[in-house]
């Protein structure tokens, strides 16, 4: 993967004014440094989530046919095709469109947020306007940006009202999420946000719990089939929308990045 060039004194300006809103006063070398024991300590401790959680304890039926359509796909161009037709989720008929698939389809690392909002939800695309703008802030932080990654929500369509899904709404798609991953074969997996980390790991807790630790991926983990390659490394972290509500959350978030910067560096950039 190519590390992100800068090639103005706009982005470098922009990159500054992220560090400073998020309270960074180190560069990125010096702080990999001072956390280098931290993390590795954190990796010795990386959390398996296998066939034993709750994710593969109750499949219910809905579930289970939409795995059945799910797993028919043989590349992203039919899975994309599949979830698009999908009359499964009761959210089809409320939201006006469906997010689409974005990014780079070989990418070592899959983006997966929640359910869209409004804007979303209009322009049938991921991080558009000010989410977009902030997202695109905290890839370039971290010498990434859209072209390297492969994003998907694991929620397409937008809830009324930008409520919370429910969660049969969540596991319903997560048959897709699971055909995706095995088709991409992604080393990292970011989880932005409490649903698509529940959703993702199997999980039934906080996002504020669930992030900033590395959680490893086995390939027992979904409908006890073994087509995951094993060792996912998935990173839980905050949700764009979460801190644009809560810009005092960026300092964790900023946290997470680091995390995930290290990760890439370790088993991606080598």
């Amino acid at each position: 993967m190519k590390q992100l060039e800068i090639k103005n004194h706009e982005e470098i300006l922009s990159i500054l004014m992220f560090y400073q809103d998020i309270g960074v006063n180190l560069s990125i070398s010096q702080n990999e440094q001072i956390q280098k024991n931290k993390s590795l300590e954190q990796n010795k401790n990386c959390k398996n989530i296998d066939n034993n959680t709750s994710i593969s304890n109750i499949i219910l039926n809905e579930e289970q046919k939409a795995y059945d359509i799910a797993i028919t796909a043989q590349n992203l161009k039919e899975l994309e095709d599949l979830f698009k037709k999908f009359e499964g989720c009761s959210l089809k008929k409320t939201a006006k469109n469906f997010i689409e698939f974005q990014g780079y389809k070989n990418s070592d690392i899959l983006v997966i947020d929640g359910a869209p909002n409004s804007e979303e939800d209009m322009a049938g695309k991921s991080f558009v306007s000010e989410k977009g703008n902030l997202f695109d802030k905290i890839l370039k932080a971290i010498d990434l940006k859209r072209e390297n990654i492969f994003i998907v929500n694991g929620v397409p369509w937008r809830p009324p009202g930008n409520r919370y899904p429910t969660e049969q709404e969540i596991n319903i798609c997560r048959p897709f999420i699971f055909n995706l991953i095995k088709l991409i074969k992604p080393k990292i997996i970011l989880c932005l946000g409490e649903v698509a980390t529940n959703q993702t790991l199997g999980l039934s807790q906080s996002i504020i719990k669930s992030r900033g630790q590395w959680y490893s991926l086995k390939s027992n983990s979904y409908y006890n089939n073994s087509e995951i390659e094993d060792n996912i490394y998935v990173l839980p972290t905050l949700g764009i929308s979460y801190l644009l509500m809560r810009p005092d959350m960026k300092k964790e978030a900023w946290e997470d990045m680091k995390l995930l910067r290290k990760k890439i560096k370790e088993i991606i950039i080598k």
